[in-house]
């Protein structure tokens, strides 16, 4: 069956306990493009509305409304489950987040409700993910943007991924993946305009030993020590040089070569549309 269904994703949640201090450590490194071109949507000087759906943990939506304080975050998914997860979570990180229980083919919104609608590992697991990708841009102010990140095509995990779903071996169930060709093809579909794409992760290695060395380093010897990952970590003015060289370069290859990949689609209208912040 080319789906998941929702008792799928409520025994999926169900007894979810990971530590949020690694989750967090996952995120703020392998999905930094990501976030920083969420965080380029989004207005830092002005209230906004933003939602991600089939938020799962909320994790991404959580560091989004730290970043942005004066936007609204709300968050949706299908499973209560993963609702309380996400409420423990944002709870735990300081942030106001809006929980709402909803089916991301019909969502319960009026039209034209967000700045920013996107989504992060969901839209893969539909056979057919236009009705979603619709309803998603239906939500949206005119001039608001949808986010979408699904795994990317054309990569090794691809591979591995489909050989341990024929084995039954896979634990996120049946999904695809997309080329960045595929996603900005689904604009004209929408009513949509793609405007901005960039890739994210490439495995541990590369992840933790090439772009990310100063992070491991710190969180072996905190794990040493015995402390709590830092959640908090700012990196000096080296690193921060260091990983803007890497995500310079998945705004520009990545989108081809990362094992996921994400496109940002503007909503044509008579308000000011949200322009991507430039990534110096």
């Amino acid at each position: 069956m080319k789906t998941n269904d929702k008792q799928f994703y409520q025994n999926f949640w169900a007894g979810y306990s990971k530590d949020l201090a690694m989750q967090l450590a996952v995120h703020t490194e392998s999905r930094r493009p990501l976030h920083k071109l969420l965080e380029g949507l989004i207005p830092a000087d002005r209230p906004a509305r933003f939602l991600e759906v089939g938020c799962g943990t909320a994790i991404d939506a959580c560091l989004l409304a730290q970043r942005r304080p004066l936007a609204s975050a709300v968050a949706a998914d299908l499973s209560h489950e993963a609702m309380a997860v996400a409420q423990r979570y944002a709870q735990e990180m300081g942030v106001r987040l809006q929980l709402l229980a909803g089916d991301l083919k019909t969502l319960p919104f009026p039209d034209g409700e967000f700045d920013l609608v996107f989504s992060q590992g969901v839209l893969e697991h539909f056979e057919d993910p236009m009705p979603g990708v619709r309803e998603q841009a239906r939500v949206l102010k005119p001039g608001g943007t949808l986010l979408v990140d699904v795994p990317q095509k054309y990569n090794w995990y691809t591979v591995m991924k489909r050989r341990a779903m024929r084995e039954g071996r896979w634990a996120w169930g049946w999904e695809t993946e997309y080329s960045v060709a595929d996603l900005r093809g689904w604009a004209a579909e929408a009513g949509l305009e793609a405007v901005a794409a960039v890739g994210h992760q490439h495995g541990k290695i590369v992840d933790r030993l090439l772009i990310h060395p100063h992070r491991l380093v710190r969180n072996k010897l905190a794990q040493r020590n015995g402390h709590r990952l830092a959640t908090n970590y700012q990196p000096g003015a080296v690193a921060r040089a260091w990983e803007g060289a890497w995500d310079w370069m998945d705004s520009v290859v990545g989108p081809y070569t990362a094992i996921n990949v994400a496109v940002a689609y503007r909503k044509n209208g008579s308000q000011e549309a949200q322009q991507p912040a430039r990534e110096d």
